[in-house]
């Protein structure tokens, strides 16, 4: 299994829509670019912690910079973290 397949079991779908964290474009699962908030170039791994939905157009943006690496690890994994708190609760 690879870390496109490890993102989408971490995170869920609203009907099979998925949102893309920067311009908030709504795909589906096949349109989905899994990128890596570190990039692998940079020593970004696979973990479910590095990686981000972002529609085609946002990926190939970004490419490789690190200009924006620390908002969007932390908008992810707050959010991530959010919704594992909110299952416990429910």
């Amino acid at each position: 299994m690879g870390y496109r397949d490890d993102f989408f079991e971490e995170n869920d779908s609203n009907y099979g829509w998925y949102t893309c964290v920067r311009c908030g474009k709504k795909l589906r699962k096949g349109d989905v670019d899994v990128d890596h908030i570190l990039p692998q170039k940079h020593g970004g791994g696979n973990g479910t912690h590095n990686l981000q939905c972002l529609c085609v157009h946002c990926n190939r943006s970004k490419g490789a910079d690190l200009g924006d690496t620390a908002q969007d690890y932390v908008k992810n994994n707050v959010s991530r973290a959010g919704s594992k708190i909110n299952k416990w609760f429910k």
